[in-house]
């Protein structure tokens, strides 16, 4: 079997450039458009090892929830988390956490301007401090 080396989500969005936007400023992605010139159809957003498409829409973007379903799951290394969390906050509202969840990861989640929800999350040394998730 050949070997896989990514998974890569793609998320159809109704503004590709305002989308960009969002997940640079918020997240520190690393935007790779087509074309060059806005209006943009598509774009690789990337950090780190990550990748994240977004392609732009044919019609509209509707998201319609519950708690804790996510479009986007963050996991992260390197005991990062506070400092990403302190900058998020200042840039976009938290749609919740952050919280200790009782498999051992410390949450928080994000909704960009389409509303698909991004869960950004990491299992630190420390996690004095975070509220524990109400089951």
């Amino acid at each position: 079997m050949p070997q896989f080396v990514a998974i890569v989500p793609v998320l159809r969005v109704s503004d590709v450039e305002r989308s960009i936007a969002w997940y640079r400023d918020n997240l520190g992605f690393t935007p790779d458009p087509f074309p060059a010139e806005p209006p943009f159809e598509f774009c690789i957003l990337r950090r780190d090892s990550t990748e994240l498409m977004l392609r732009k829409s044919a019609g509209a973007v509707s998201r319609v929830r519950d708690s804790y379903e996510w479009d986007v799951y963050i996991r992260l290394e390197g005991e990062e988390l506070t400092q990403l969390l302190d900058h998020a906050r200042r840039r976009t509202p938290l749609v919740r956490g952050p919280e200790l969840m009782a498999y051992g990861q410390v949450e928080f989640e994000l909704e960009d301007p389409d509303g698909y929800r991004v869960c950004v999350a990491e299992a630190l040394a420390d996690t004095r401090g975070f509220p524990r998730a109400v089951a």
